[in-house]
């Protein structure tokens, strides 16, 4: 019977722990996915009009080796979550404009920090008039299984 008891024990324990890991890990998104993907707010803004933006800014680039602007604070993107960097991140005061040659990077970066509850977030783009990131889902209906 005690043995019983002790395993039941142990089980809830264990439980506990994992709850409690999950809970305060840092890394977990705190917002709604589709609040974020389906905002109405400008997330793009286009290099040409760097210039026109009356707020302090800061540029982060993804690309270390082929790095366009050159105050950018340089963070691979493979990088992005690590301590240290998500601490550069949070101390910077303004619009944080994320830059990479791939708009595709930009955007996982966008969405990995609007997640992670980061205010003022924006993708910095080469086109002057950037691409709609609002698409909606649409399952392919040229296969169906049956």
């Amino acid at each position: 019977m005690n043995k019983n008891i002790q395993w039941i024990l142990g089980v809830l324990l264990l439980l506990l722990v994992l709850v409690l890991v999950r809970t305060f890990n840092s890394n977990l998104f705190k917002s709604n996915v589709n609040e974020a993907l389906t905002t109405t707010n400008e997330v793009t803004i286009s290099v040409q009009k760097l210039n026109e933006l009356n707020e302090e800014y800061f540029i982060v680039e993804f690309d270390a080796e082929n790095q366009r602007f050159p105050n950018a604070l340089v963070i691979p993107f493979d990088q992005l979550l690590q301590k240290e960097n998500k601490e550069k991140l949070e101390s910077l005061e303004g619009k944080i404009l994320l830059y990479s040659g791939n708009i595709a990077t930009s955007s996982k970066a966008w969405v990995i920090l609007n997640q992670l509850e980061f205010d003022g977030v924006f993708i910095l783009s080469d086109e002057e008039n950037p691409e709609e990131l609002k698409y909606e889902f649409q399952p392919d209906t040229t296969i169906r299984l049956e």
